[in-house]
């Protein structure tokens, strides 16, 4: 069960549900209910079922409604519009065929659980959404932050008390684990990490970056990505550009916010939107730049470029859920002057960018895919069936 059916896989949610069911139902019989959004795709995903709900109205009135109805239950806003329709429809499931275990994804749909009858669950819950409020409300328009604060502090609640109703929860980093173990340590925490489909992201057979050429990527309008773009254009660029003259920023990305787009300057920083395919992009980048200060869970932008073979600087957060090593798969590099000191670095030395992007390929074929990451969670699910079973 999924708050977004993973049609087309342009977020890191829909891309972990996607690849998962994909690679699960190469062993087992695999249903995905979801919630279809109006700019998905109508047809299915082939490898496993798909069942569709209609989406929750973002019409104003309705989610002013929808806040009402948080204060009343004193929880998150989100909760009640993603289960109040799914609670009939996997009720109906469960009474009509028989399931082994359920996977549930994010705490927005956690209430679920109460709807499983016996069936045995866990909670694949990612990241700590209270922590990613709080970084959205810290960065996000000032209008935003009042309600978004209030969010985090209901969303903080809420998980304390419902990832304790699954018999386990899965996190994507151990940095994210440690926050939710803090508000409930009785909470029974596993961790995995996303795998990468290292085939589709891969080097160019001929090399195409380009001289001075640094990439980030990312859904420009999540409040984290938008602070990492503005760091990056607007306090580590110049500083580059000092040392190495022709450098420029491409920044690459779904649905970028007014503010990212007014950094775009010719011959200095490109802001390309919706692109079809980001892995052109990664593959041309001297260096890919991912400079994040706020935010939870891992990066998928990272490991994708890693996986392109894209020599990369990073911030240490950046990192969070990947066992990768400074001066190893990439450089690591905290504050504006030593994040554009690494890229200098970078750009000057090309057997360095050649020995990184060897080793970070390598890292990720080994750590990070996804048939790895699907026998973790099968062993997840058969640990909670034999609780169940006795």
């Amino acid at each position: 069960m999924t708050p977004e059916l993973p049609l087309p896989p342009i977020n890191g949610l829909r891309l972990q549900v996607g690849h998962l069911a994909q690679e699960l139902a190469v062993r087992h019989e695999v249903c995905v209910l979801g919630y279809r959004w109006p700019e998905q795709e109508a047809d299915g995903a082939g490898a496993f079922e798909l069942r569709s709900l209609a989406a929750p109205s973002r019409a104003l009135p309705v989610r002013a409604l929808d806040w009402l109805g948080a204060a009343v239950q004193n929880q998150p806003a989100a909760v009640g519009p993603f289960t109040g329709h799914a609670e009939h429809e996997v009720a109906r499931l469960v009474s009509e065929r028989r399931f082994d275990v359920a996977h549930v994804t994010s705490p927005v749909m956690a209430r679920l659980k109460h709807s499983l009858g016996s069936v045995p669950s866990i909670l694949a819950a990612l990241d700590a959404w209270h922590l990613n409020l709080l970084a959205s409300a810290a960065i996000g328009p000032r209008i935003t932050r009042p309600l978004r604060r209030l969010e985090a502090r209901r969303a903080r609640r809420f998980e304390s008390r419902a990832l304790g109703w699954y018999e386990r929860v899965v996190m994507v980093t151990a940095e994210d684990a440690a926050a939710v173990h803090k508000l409930n340590p009785s909470l029974p925490l596993e961790v995995i990490p996303n795998g990468v489909d290292a085939s589709r992201f891969a080097p160019a057979a001929v090399p195409l970056a380009e001289r001075g050429h640094i990439v980030f990527t990312g859904a420009l309008a999540y409040p984290p990505n938008v602070a990492a773009a503005h760091f990056l254009a607007l306090r580590i660029l110049p500083r580059v550009r000092r040392k190495v003259a022709d450098a420029h920023l491409t920044i690459v990305g779904r649905s970028p916010c007014r503010t990212v787009r007014a950094l775009a300057s010719p011959g200095v920083v490109d802001v390309v939107a919706d692109v079809p395919e980001v892995r052109p992009w990664l593959q041309r980048a001297e260096v890919y730049a991912c400079p994040m200060i706020s935010g939870t869970g891992i990066k998928n932008k990272l490991l994708e470029a890693l996986a392109c073979g894209s020599p990369a600087v990073a911030t240490a957060l950046s990192c969070q859920g990947m066992s990768v090593r400074s001066e190893e798969q990439l450089l690591i590099a905290d504050g504006e002057e030593r994040f554009a000191e690494a890229v200098v670095r970078l750009m000057d030395d090309p057997a360095l960018r050649a020995r990184l992007a060897a080793s970070a390929r390598k890292y990720v074929l080994q750590d990070h895919n996804w048939p790895e990451v699907a026998r973790s969670y099968e062993r997840i699910y058969s640990e909670v069936i034999d609780a169940a079973t006795g």
